[in-house]
């Protein structure tokens, strides 16, 4: 046993994480700490003087709570329960709009080789930021549904392919209207595509 006054053995210590969560539920209640404000669990470390980690397991109790809401990513961060912040907010936007787009090219409504109508213009239809709309195609781009139409992005954007589950439902009809995902000949024709 040991002679210190303040000794308290390691199987009866509380966890960091615990006080951390302490403070944190705290300011959840009394309105410190605001629905729709989001932190990042980085900055709670440093405020805490404390590990990744431990922030986690700090985290993890009040999520397991229902006190507070997660999401990772450039886009992520924690925040109270209760309404969901703006910049989570433009990230489901943004997946909305790659889904309708999605949708328009499975469709028809933007067919293969044709042109995309511009950033600008699908900024204006859905109501926000160029740079919303950009990030919107980015995943459409880089499953190779979408290319750009020359050497730089300010030619446009090119449906390049339907989805697998889009195009041939039946391989064998041929079907000029059904591309199974080819370049029609007419687009490199007027110079859209380049090898």
């Amino acid at each position: 046993m040991r002679d210190d006054v303040n000794y308290v053995p390691r199987r009866l210590r509380v966890h960091p994480s615990t006080k951390f969560a302490d403070t944190l539920r705290k300011e959840i209640t009394d309105g410190t700490w605001a629905p729709g404000t989001v932190r990042r669990s980085g900055e709670m470390a440093r405020r805490f003087g404390t590990t990744p980690h431990v922030i986690s397991k700090t985290l993890q109790q009040l999520r397991n709570e229902g006190l507070v809401a997660t999401r990772a990513g450039g886009g992520g961060g924690v925040t109270p329960c209760g309404t969901t912040p703006s910049k989570w907010q433009e990230r489901a936007r943004r997946d909305d709009i790659a889904d309708t787009i999605h949708k328009r090219i499975s469709d028809g409504t933007y067919p293969v080789g044709e042109l995309l109508p511009s950033i600008t213009a699908l900024s204006k239809e859905f109501g926000v930021a160029r740079s919303t709309i950009s990030l919107a195609l980015k995943p459409l781009k880089d499953g190779s549904i979408l290319t750009n139409a020359g050497p730089t992005a300010h030619y446009g954007t090119v449906v390049a392919k339907r989805t697998a589950s889009d195009a041939c439902p039946h391989p064998d009809a041929g079907h000029a209207d059904t591309d199974c995902g080819q370049v029609p000949d007419a687009g490199r024709e007027r110079g859209l595509f380049h090898a």
